[in-house]
């Protein structure tokens, strides 16, 4: 930022500092606030992920019920189908037999009344007097009269006979259709129990072969832990034979019997070797302090040195400050010079533009008289 000033105090400067500052500051919030993909105001990523872990949680539990409700349908629906193909199966198998039977045993020319409606009942007729042994009587012998039934009582306890016959017939026929459908209704009931029984053996199989997998199983994990735990154990009891081993050895090492002349450095004999060094010898320690107390005495100097430098520095800056305050004055003075010499000089134009402008109007102020407006209408152009 640059201030528009011909001098700049020390106020000036902080004062430009803050600005500068400020518009800093806006301007990286702004850039933090606008960009999308680095902006975090308002968001709780971490329970933002703790949710979306639930909902994955949730989302894997509800499908892996939905997997086994399907597996449950599916094999639901495959023991329906299986029973309705039986069941299918076992109709058709009962309409063909009933059809076979209608066919074999209730034809039509089987029925007790087909007599009656038989087209070739006269066809098959017998002529009347068949018993009649002489065949060439005619009608002028007055044996052969018309309407004549001879064997009336025998046709009627042949009648009788065949109506015993067919109703012994009917009821065995009905007997053994009742039978046969027994027969039917019981391979049907032993088939759906035979079905049943072979379902239950397989669900207890099935249940068996669960139980041994389980079982099998939990050996084997016990196996596995015993293993486990074996190499733990062996583990372990190597790590301590192995802790015992470095505790005996760092007891027997020269780091520990505090022997110097491990210390010493093979390349260099100015140099110790850090992790075996165990400390220094009077004679250095004496060296050391007297190193660390003119250390001191350098670091007291240079800084009774600093603190002479800022002093310098803080009367240049105030004598520089009072420098730029007399300039600055000495500017506001000749400004205000310079702004009255302005305002004299306005006010002597104002007196003039104003005595100027009185003259103008003396001069531009003519009297109208009669003789100006009798030039007028004196004919009709």
């Amino acid at each position: 930022m640059t201030l528009k000033l011909g001098i700049c105090t020390k106020a000036d400067l902080d004062e430009a500092m803050k600005l500068q500052k400020r518009e800093q500051y806006e301007e990286e919030r702004k850039k933090r606030i606008f960009n999308a993909k680095q902006r975090l105001y308002g968001l709780d990523l971490d329970t933002l992920e703790r949710q979306i872990l639930e909902k994955n949680k949730q989302r894997s539990v509800q499908q892996e019920c939905d997997k086994r409700y399907e597996e449950q349908e599916q094999l639901q629906k495959r023991l329906i189908a299986a029973k309705e193909k039986e069941l299918d199966i076992q109709t058709r198998v009962a309409n063909s037999d009933l059809n076979y039977y209608r066919c074999r045993y209730q034809r039509k020319e089987q029925r007790r009344e087909f007599d009656l409606n038989d087209p070739n009942y006269l066809k098959k007729a017998k002529p009347m007097r068949i018993a009649d042994d002489d065949i060439t009587l005619g009608v002028s012998s007055a044996q052969i009269f018309s309407g004549e039934d001879l064997y009336n009582n025998d046709r009627k306890v042949r009648q009788r006979e065949q109506q015993r016959a067919w109703l012994d017939q009917q009821v065995l026929e009905r007997k053994q259709a009742e039978e046969a459908r027994r027969q039917a209704d019981n391979m049907l009931m032993e088939n759906i129990n035979c079905r049943d029984k072979h379902l239950e053996e397989m669900a207890k199989s099935e249940h068996v072969m669960r139980n041994h997998i389980i079982h099998k199983v939990r050996e084997f994990n016990v196996n596995l832990a015993k293993q486990k735990q074996v190499g733990r154990d062996q583990a372990k009891r190597e790590k301590y034979e192995d802790d015992m081993a470095e505790i005996y050895n760092m007891l027997s090492s020269d780091m520990l019997t505090e022997n110097p002349d491990v210390a010493q450095s093979r390349t260099d004999p100015n140099k110790k070797i850090a992790f075996m060094y165990r400390g220094m010898t009077p004679e250095e320690l004496l060296a050391f302090r007297k190193g660390q107390e003119q250390q001191l005495l350098d670091a007291a100097q240079r800084k009774t040195e600093a603190q002479l430098m800022d002093k310098q520095w803080e009367q240049y800056a105030i004598n520089m400050d009072r420098t730029l305050m007399l300039k600055q004055i000495e500017v506001d003075r000749r400004r205000k010079d310079q702004f009255d010499d302005l305002m004299r000089a306005n006010a002597k134009l104002a007196v003039e533009q104003d005595e100027q402008r009185k003259h103008s109007l003396e001069q531009l102020n003519n009297a109208v008289f009669d003789d100006f407006y009798d030039q007028f209408n004196k004919n009709s152009r």
